[in-house]
């Protein structure tokens, strides 16, 4: 609005100067709203969206890799990785999932799924395979140094993890064939006891995990007719 009595050209002039400097000011206020903005949400990549940027690293030979896991003693934990060929070298260690080693597995077997876990203070890798005599299980305490261990039967063990109810932890395993015995359990990784899955499907894998207080092993398999999954609260 022009005041009464003003010079109309210079007022008018003024009031679009005015105006226009609001109208700027408004446009760099929402420019720099609309940067903090973008800024807050991206945050550095690889905290913001962890696991979707991938770089390809050197692996140590080119075998069959079937499993990974990371654990070992405090301050000296590895990723430790299986394969399923290979002479002499079917395990491969790395400190931090970049530079890796090779290590002797305890024999050439079809090593398939490994894990980290075991009672306070006697935890260890455990490994499992689908071809073996009476060494299907083999152990390290560091990822390095391996043991073979006797499964509870010679069948195709697929895949291993490690829970249950506090003070009742085992490692638990599963195999893709088998009749009544397609499970086995261990408190120590060590020594291995046969246990009846709820169908003799070709179980696959196995995990461990849930609602506080609901925690359950879960196996799934790619073999039978609306039985592909089984729970356990105790591995048993």
């Amino acid at each position: 609005m022009i005041p009464a009595g003003a010079n109309r050209p210079t007022a008018v002039a003024a009031s679009r100067k005015s105006n226009g400097l609001l109208a700027a000011s408004a446009a760099l206020i929402t420019s720099i709203l609309i940067a903090a903005t973008m800024a807050l949400n991206a945050g550095p990549a690889a905290a913001a969206d962890p696991g979707i940027d991938w770089t390809l690293q050197a692996n140590a030979p080119a075998l069959q890799w079937t499993s990974i896991t990371y654990g070992g003693p405090s301050g000296s934990e590895l990723f430790v990785a299986v394969a399923s060929d290979g002479t002499g070298n079917r395990v491969m260690t790395s400190p931090d999932g970049i530079t890796w080693t090779s290590r002797t597995s305890a024999a050439d077997n079809q090593w398939r799924s490994v894990t980290y876990g075991g009672p306070s203070g006697s935890k260890l890798f455990v490994a499992t395979s689908r071809t073996g005599s009476g060494n299907r299980v083999m152990t390290s305490p560091d990822g390095i140094t391996w043991t073979g261990r006797t499964s509870a039967a010679n069948i195709n063990w697929v895949s291993v993890t490690y829970g249950g109810p506090g003070g009742s932890e085992l490692f638990v395993a599963v195999a893709d064939n088998g009749t009544g015995n397609g499970v086995m359990t261990s408190p120590d990784g060590i020594t291995w006891t046969s246990r009846t899955p709820a169908a003799d499907n070709a179980w696959t894998s196995v995990t461990y995990g849930g609602p506080t207080g609901s925690e359950l092993f879960v196996a799934v398999a790619y073999s039978g007719t609306g039985t592909r999954v089984m729970t356990s609260p105790d591995g048993i």
